[in-house]
């Protein structure tokens, strides 16, 4: 079964702004060379989600799942992205179509957030 993954981020105007995400879409891609990993925007860039979503089907995959690239619960976690993805799941009833947790809290965020911290304090 072919696989995808399309990870999700907000969107900016600022040209760097999306750049870490960009860099997590290329780490996923080498941690998993037979998966197509894609990467869409909510708001102001493109690729947009449904975009996104068209471009791995049309690739072959057979399972789609999207991540929410956020850290914090709000309205595009809880109602933008869940029927946005609805949406896709009711235009593609016989394609896997699957909306992964965003970020949120995970005590390994919790090690990157100190490790700033340690940084910030050795300067």
């Amino acid at each position: 079964m072919k696989r995808a993954v399309v990870l999700i981020g907000h969107g900016s105007h600022l040209t760097k702004a999306d750049d870490a995400i960009g860099r997590v879409v290329y780490s996923l891609r080498k941690k998993e060379p037979d998966t197509v990993v894609e990467i869409a925007f909510l708001e102001i860039r493109s690729p947009n989600i449904p975009e996104s979503i068209e471009l791995v089907l049309s690739q072959g995959a057979e399972e789609v799942v999207l991540v929410p690239y956020f850290v914090q619960t709000g309205r595009h976690v809880v109602e933008d992205v869940p029927k946005i993805v609805s949406e896709a799941q009711a235009k593609h009833p016989g394609e896997k179509i699957r909306l992964a947790e965003y970020l949120g809290f995970d005590e390994r965020i919790v090690s990157v957030v100190y490790d700033r911290i340690r940084k910030a304090r050795e300067r």
